[in-house]
């Protein structure tokens, strides 16, 4: 069942719903978040590095996302994140770290075997083994671009990251979205990174390409260590997305790897992305379980909202929008100045809205956005008063810093000139900076819908004879989780395996698990749902059965808290988890990543 069919009122919840992987301090590796170059690429045969057997499939895998397999140009680069903001969406995660044998004796005996078998395949293969690159992610040395921890990166694996990730600035880049010529040079064209530092746009595809691995070897190699495996469910979609590459391949007459290789770039072929796929879930499977397990006491959260105070306080105020006059920056400047010294309240700001705001009401009617004058004019009026954070990226900066700064009092107005967008602002100062203090609540849930139910439309009504079976199947459910350990974890379990929203689970596009409803505001969810979530006298760990229109809902209590911790925990799990994957360690093999694919101009290769 869809998400939105959950919903009443409003359809619209935070997208800081999310559940965030929260890595355990431990795991942190002090300061190593440098990329390092190995500037020998002519490698002595290592006892870790290669076997001729399978197993290193199992060692080796990386990961981005399930790849589109309609085979049209269009659906190559899906996996890339929407551009809300210029910077690459956090996506699946993931790497490995291979389990030695214990004991001298043992390793003496292992290593004699592992020279007997570099002899002999040197003897038939010759180096030309050790150089070549390949698209069966054997990693020998020709084949590995760069190494995370002790995880080889084959040069196929790098470049279908790259592929994605370069093309998605790029097809936004042609709307619009980002500052990037795509028929010119692109090591010729600057921007900044996320560092702040200013960059070419092939050092920007590069750095992100390699952080974009570090990010997932880190949760994969973290995920086997600790015995994370694929449940049967993904293993039958894994082999559904390998089944439709191969047919789509089939379909335009090229082999598989030939079909893969054309579109993500040399040397990725269908193991690199079983390999992807594979660790893409067990990846994903293990930052969903840290997401559960890990908590912050309210002191932790405390802490880090007096450590970040002013991140989080909003400022209230009131605003004119006032078009240029005559495409006059200057004249329409001057005029809003003269009206700023009558102003003393909100009253005379709504006052001034039919006369400063004439020419954006006009263009609002025209637009059919209001039947006429008089209406759209108190629709602004109505719609005067805004908040806003010190985070706020989409107004002007001097304007924030005024309305943040201690020595603008309540009641101050200002004009502010936006030349980028021909309009000037009034803003009149309502309040003094504060936390927002709305109560929000986090639960996760378990949806049973009786059989037979369209969850294709938001307009169900069951019956007491569908309620009653759904009550039936719920109790059961529940009555299994209290024999269990009853713990949040294994809520989360019975939810990925019972609950018909799929939205709030693994099964759906939404990037949630568990049932997790994570944030909520009052009013947003049906209201029986949010009269027991906001009962004042739950507490973590309570349980029960709710009914609604859609079905019963299994809930379990996690936190109600104010909105500003709640935004404060958000980002604490999202520090905690840039730390835990920075602390990985990378080395580039600069030989093999001359081989790597480097994005060209458009007017160069259809490709890119």
């Amino acid at each position: 069942m869809d998400e939105k069919d959950l919903e009443l009122e409003n359809q619209n919840l935070d997208s800081a719903n999310e559940p965030e992987a929260n890595p355990e301090a431990s795991a942190q590796n002090e300061g190593a978040t440098s990329v390092a170059y190995e500037e020998n690429d002519n490698w002595k045969f290592e006892a870790e590095a290669h076997t001729l057997n399978g197993s290193v499939v199992e060692n080796d895998m990386f990961e981005i996302h399930i790849p589109e397999s309609t085979g049209t140009a269009s659906s190559q680069y899906e996996t890339a994140q929407r551009p809300t903001k210029p910077k690459q969406e956090e996506q699946a995660k993931a790497a490995v770290k291979k389990n030695g044998i214990k004991g001298d004796k043992l390793k003496f005996i292992l290593l004699a075997v592992v020279l007997a078998c570099v002899i002999a395949v040197l003897g038939v293969l010759g180096s030309f083994y050790y150089s070549k690159p390949n698209t069966d992610e054997r990693m020998n040395p020709g084949n590995v671009a760069l190494v995370v921890n002790d995880t080889p990166v084959s040069i196929g694996m790098y470049n279908y990251y790259y592929s994605c990730i370069s093309q998605n600035y790029i097809s936004y880049a042609d709307y619009g979205y980002y500052d990037l010529d795509t028929s010119k040079d692109f090591s010729k064209q600057k921007t900044t990174n996320n560092d702040g530092e200013e960059v070419t746009w092939l050092e920007l595809f590069e750095e992100e390409t390699v952080d974009q691995i570090r990010y997932i070897t880190t949760y994969y190699e973290k995920a086997v260590a600790e015995g994370v495996t694929l449940t049967k469910a993904q293993k039958e979609n894994i082999q559904s997305s390998l089944d439709g590459i191969k047919d789509t391949a089939a379909s335009n007459n090229v082999s598989v790897d030939r079909y893969i290789s054309d579109t993500y770039g040399d040397y990725c072929g269908y193991a690199t992305i079983k390999k992807m796929l594979e660790q893409c879930y067990i990846a994903e499977n293990y930052y969903q379980r840290l997401s559960v397990t890990k908590k912050y006491t309210d002191e932790e959260i405390e802490n880090f909202f007096n450590e970040n105070k002013t991140d989080y306080e909003n400022v209230t105020f009131a605003y004119l929008q006032v078009p240029y006059e005559d495409n006059n920056a200057q004249a329409t400047f001057e005029n809003c100045n003269y009206y700023v010294n009558q102003i003393t309240s909100e009253d005379d700001m709504k006052k001034l809205i039919p006369t400063l705001c004439k020419t954006l009401i006009e263009s609002y009617v025209e637009q059919g956005y209001a039947p006429d004058f008089d209406t759209c004019a108190e629709l602004l009026s109505a719609n005067i008063e805004v908040s806003i954070s010190t985070k706020e990226t989409g107004f002007l900066d001097e304007a924030i810093n005024w309305l943040f700064d201690e020595e603008t009092k309540v009641g101050a107005v200002k004009a502010f000139d936006d030349s980028e967008n021909k309009v000037v602002y009034i803003l009149y100062k309502v309040s003094e900076p504060q936390p927002d203090k709305e109560e929000v609540y986090s639960v996760r849930q378990i949806l049973i819908m009786p059989d037979g139910v369209d969850t294709s439309t938001s307009d169900v009504e069951l019956t007491d004879e569908q309620l009653k079976q759904a009550r039936t199947e719920a109790q059961k459910i529940l009555d299994k989780y209290n024999e269990g350990a009853k713990t949040e974890a294994e809520f989360a379990k019975l939810a990925e395996k019972y609950s018909k929203d799929t939205e709030s689970t693994s099964n759906g596009s939404s990037g949630m698990y568990g049932g997790l409803y994570a944030g909520v505001q009052q009013g947003t969810m049906v209201q029986s749902f949010n009269d027991w979530a906001m009962d004042s006298s739950r507490k973590y760990g309570d349980t029960g059965i709710v009914d609604s229109k859609y079905g019963c809902h299994i809930m379990f209590f996690v936190n109600r808290q104010p909105k500003y911790l709640y935004d404060c925990e958000t980002d604490l799990k999202e520090k905690d988890e840039k730390d835990f994957t920075k602390s990985s360690k990378v080395k580039l093999h600069k030989g093999t990543m001359k081989k790597t694919k480097v994005a060209t101009p458009q007017a160069s290769t259809d490709s890119e």
